[in-house]
């Protein structure tokens, strides 16, 4: 969907890189915590605030992706979008963690 609304070129390895940013999103307890008490669109600004700490933690692994979703507003807002939905899904299907 990205490649063909922006004309980009990823490739299953920037799949990857998707994939760990939201699985590093799942894992973090103020998110999670966040899915469970707020709407999806409420859950989704909490998320972004988190997103952009993630890509900034992650920039080595794949610069060009980084880049393009630090310059381009409307990338950011279609990433930030589409990574919101699936992360605020995974949370909120799958039972939590019972606490250490």
């Amino acid at each position: 969907m990205i490649n063909e609304r922006f004309g980009t070129d990823f490739k299953q390895a920037d799949q990857y890189f998707f994939d760990q940013i939201m699985e590093a999103a799942s894992a973090d307890t103020a998110l999670q915590q966040a899915a469970r008490v707020n709407p999806e669109d409420k859950f989704a600004l909490v998320f972004n605030n988190l997103l952009e700490t993630l890509f900034m933690e992650r920039m080595d692994q794949n610069e060009e992706v980084f880049a393009r979703y630090m310059n381009d507003p409307d990338f950011q807002k279609a990433i930030a979008s589409l990574l919101a939905k699936q992360v605020y899904k995974k949370l909120t299907t799958t039972p939590s963690s019972p606490p250490e």
